[in-house]
């Protein structure tokens, strides 16, 4: 099994944190896994995205070919991994004319923000699940800065639409994770979102 991850996002989401303590998580389910990040160019501004590959053997290579899973934070995000001009939710195009994911396999998760992202892809191409995690983070946690670990509880739930109803990795491993992959001062925060990511993921993954 390899199963490839990206969490994609603007500059300042922490997607490159949520993808350390997603391969965190993997190693500690028992797995193998590889983390790498991109950077935008400017250092507040931009996409930055963390990819990470998990598998049950050796890894002989590190990097991401064809995405799983993805997970997308922000439009500006969403964009890049189009690749170009987005049809923006029109309601006269066909499936034909929907987006397309660049290096994302036919059948990948595709968790996307519901406030925060527009899109318009095929369903019957990609398992899609949209939940509102950066207003879980803010309204619920009081701090939108940890919608990265929030929507890491969403995948961790939805990745059971892909590995006949038992999720690839524990929650218990995510917590774990945390534990290793935060400051002291907010394991309990980061703890709680991820909790928080795991009741919405529930909540979409059944309106599915």
């Amino acid at each position: 099994m390899r199963y490839e991850v990206r969490v994609i996002g603007s500059a300042g989401q922490g997607s490159i944190l949520a993808a350390v303590v997603l391969a965190t998580a993997a190693a500690e389910e028992g797995l193998w896994a590889t983390q790498t990040a991109t950077y935008g160019a400017a250092m507040r501004s931009g996409v930055s995205l963390g990819d990470v590959v998990i598998s049950d053997n050796l890894i002989d290579f590190p990097k991401t070919t064809n995405l799983d899973a993805v997970i997308i934070q922000s439009q500006e995000a969403y964009d890049d991994m189009i690749k170009g001009k987005p049809v923006r939710l029109d309601p006269e195009c066909s499936e034909n004319d929907a987006d397309v994911l660049v290096n994302v396999k036919p059948g990948a998760l595709v968790i996307v923000d519901a406030d925060l992202v527009q899109c318009d892809l095929d369903a019957n191409m990609y398992r899609i699940v949209s939940a509102p995690i950066a207003r879980t983070a803010a309204e619920v946690l009081g701090r939108r800065q940890v919608m990265n670990i929030v929507a890491l509880g969403v995948f961790q739930v939805a990745t059971s639409l892909q590995f006949d109803g038992k999720p690839l990795i524990s929650e218990e491993s995510f917590i774990k994770a945390i534990e290793k992959s935060v400051p002291a001062r907010f394991i309990d925060l980061n703890k709680n979102a991820f909790k928080e990511g795991v009741k919405i993921g529930k909540e979409a993954i059944a309106k599915i």
